[in-house]
């Protein structure tokens, strides 16, 4: 548990990899509090709720701000559209 603060934990679905297909908001959150009250099981609940959890599939401009929006997802971890410097500036 000491080290936890260095950890960054990124999810993407199975599904989403090398697809282009981006999770619902909904779907994201769901999998995102899954992994927060794992950690919660694991080391405590201030661990679970101070850990840094990303979602990764293909997060676009037009999909960031919903996912961003719910409680547990604390970032992106952008991969292709961070190729397009006019999509990932709208994403950051």
């Amino acid at each position: 548990a000491d080290d936890m603060d260095k950890v960054v934990i990124a999810y993407e679905p199975v599904w989403a990899i090398g697809t282009g297909k981006v999770a619902t908001p909904e779907q994201a959150q769901f999998a995102h509090a899954t992994i927060r009250s794992i950690l919660d099981k694991m080391y405590g609940s201030q661990v679970a709720d101070d850990t840094r959890v990303l979602y990764g599939g293909s997060v676009t401009p037009e999909s960031v701000d919903g996912l961003l929006a719910k409680p547990d997802i604390d970032g992106a971890l952008v991969g292709g559209a961070s190729l397009d410097a006019t999509k990932f500036g709208r994403i950051i």
